[in-house]
């Protein structure tokens, strides 16, 4: 019976799993037990901590193969998104995108245990009530960011073992530099370095990998003083030994946001800390007696005005000294000899490419040249959107605020615009408003045009409504003898903006003459003893009608 009921089961699945591939569905593999947890520490600032958006929801469904240890809750735990850092991240981290990357090359006992240690706004710094990664150097043992991720790994590790799985410690993805933007290449070099050997001494691994992410092209190129930075992390793996370096994409960051990578460049940046990675973990080369170098690779688009970076590769054995020279269709550019360089006018349709050469004492020079660029085309010019400065109303002034073109300097052209009809006339920085531009909205076209880039216009956000405009109202005066038969005359002064239409209503105390509409008055004998005043009316096409009153004069008698 038992053999029975055990065919009978069998041929029920059998059954199943037919009907599911005939329905197109396979049937799910069953999920491996998890034995082994691949360590990695995630520490520097806001970008590894985690700003990626959008994240969360059915963007980031729970990985059961990737853990964390976090900063605040500090259990053995499936990783979310964000991960538990040690400030309060918003969106995904590039440690997340590195561990489900490295997760495919695999096999399915190995899981992820992420020690998320990162905090945005953090560097290198001895300012006392601070944090910060250089270690020793905090005024406090909580505000020594080293060794809080050292405390926090040591525990993870501790937590993974006590769950009765095999741990391995794998590496150290690193991601800062922007707090630090004003150091030079060697000092900034030089905190790094520290805090590499650090991290390998506290945790007893000589040759831990570390990788080193590149900061946002987008920021580097708007603060080219984070020039000095991004070459000490690109030239990190020519520097330390089992170090890699993990390129940034051009493009990748949040809307309206020049410093934090958007969930696109996270993914490709998780995707180049694992190149990194495998770079840092190589097989080290049998020294024989010469430099081992990678051929370098130019990053950045192939525009005047765009920053190049020269990507040099790793060099070995480390540290090994670089040096670079840039080439313009294959001619030395005299002068570019930095890690970066910047597309001129002159560049236009011609290639680039940048030769590396690597030193180091006791070995002879080698020298590697990249790839060339595609041609160099025109560059894109920075061109902001203009604002309107200025009183809303006719007879004022409004001026077009065009922002800061780059690089400087632009030519700047200006058009206005009338509820979007263009004002022929009106082509300068500022704009006199006229009669006719009551009741209607303005706007202003700034074109910028500079040579080797292409054309670029950007035009304002739309004034409120212009309100009509106000006159210059004197107040008038009567001239002429106050007696029987002598003629008053109204002194308007001067009106304006000329020309200004004006009309007279003459008055005997307060009471309105109906026939005395004229600049002048013939005093009668009803006015004898009363007191004469005018008024004058002043109306023009798009300002708002006046009226003002002389003081009177009286009539003897």
């Amino acid at each position: 019976m038992r053999n029975l009921a055990s065919g009978i089961r069998g041929l029920l699945v059998g059954l199943a799993v037919t009907a599911l591939m005939l329905a197109g569905v396979a049937p799910a593999r069953a999920a491996e037990t998890l034995t082994v947890l691949h360590v990695f520490l995630a520490a520097g600032q806001s970008n590894m901590s985690g700003r990626g958006l959008p994240a969360g929801s059915t963007d980031d469904p729970a990985d059961p193969r990737i853990f964390e240890f976090g900063a605040s809750d500090r259990e053995l735990q499936k990783a979310g998104v964000p991960l538990d850092m040690h400030d309060i991240a918003t969106g995904l981290s590039p440690a997340t995108t590195l561990a489900r990357e490295y997760l495919k090359t695999q096999p399915g006992n190995v899981g992820v245990l992420l020690i998320p240690a990162a905090h945005g706004g953090t560097g290198f710094t001895t300012a006392a009530s601070t944090l910060t990664w250089i270690p020793g150097a905090a005024s406090a043992p909580e505000l020594d960011l080293s060794a809080l991720a050292v405390k926090q790994t040591l525990e993870g590790i501790a937590a993974a073992k006590a769950s009765g799985r095999t741990v391995e410690l794998k590496g150290v993805l690193w991601h800062q530099g922007e707090n630090n933007a004003t150091l030079t290449t060697s000092g900034y070099n030089a905190r790094l370095d520290t805090v590499i050997a650090y991290f390998r001494s506290q945790l007893a691994v000589p040759n831990l990998p570390v990788v080193v992410g590149q900061m946002a092209p987008e920021g580097i190129a708007a603060d080219p003083v984070r020039l000095n930075v991004d070459r000490s992390h690109r030239e990190t793996p020519s520097r330390v030994p089992y170090t890699g370096f993990a390129a940034a994409m051009a493009g990748g960051t949040n809307t309206g946001d020049i410093i934090h990578f958007s969930r696109t460049g996270v993914e490709f940046l998780g995707k180049n800390y694992l190149s990194g990675y495998q770079q840092a973990t190589a097989a080290a080369v049998v020294d024989n007696g010469s430099l081992n170098a990678q051929m370098p690779s130019i990053q950045g688009s192939a525009k005047v005005g765009a920053i190049l970076t020269a990507v040099p590769g790793g060099w070995r054995p480390a540290p090994v000294t670089l040096a670079y020279q840039w080439y313009r269709s294959g001619t030395a550019i005299s002068g570019a000899i930095g890690a970066a360089y910047t597309p001129v006018a002159g560049d236009l349709g011609a290639t680039i490419t940048v030769k590396v050469t690597g030193s180091k004492s006791g070995y002879p020079t080698v020298s590697k040249t990249s790839a060339a660029t595609a041609s160099i085309v025109k560059g894109t010019l920075a061109a902001p959107t203009p604002t309107i400065a200025g009183t809303r109303k006719v007879g004022s002034t409004l001026t077009a605020v065009p922002g800061t073109w780059g690089p400087a300097p632009v030519t700047l052209t200006y058009k206005w615009y009338r509820s979007g009809t263009l004002i022929s006339d009106a082509s300068s920085a500022t704009y006199k408003l006229r009669s006719g531009d009551a009741g209607r909205t303005i706007t202003v076209k700034v074109t910028g045009s500079k040579t080797a880039f292409n054309t670029a216009s950007k035009t304002s956000p739309a004034t409120a409504t212009i309100a009509k405009g106000t006159l210059a109202t004197p107040i008038p005066k009567i001239t002429g003898t106050a007696a029987l038969g002598s003629t008053l005359t109204a002194v308007p002064g001067a009106w304006g903006p000329a020309p200004v239409t004006l009309t007279y209503r003459w008055y005997r105390s307060h009471v309105l003459i109906s026939d005395a509409t004229a600049s002048t008055y013939k005093v009668r004998t009803g006015d004898a003893g009363r007191t004469i005043t005018v008024k004058v009316t002043g109306s023009k096409t798009g300002y708002s009608t006046v009226t003002k009153e002389s003081t009177g004069t009286k009539v003897a008698g």
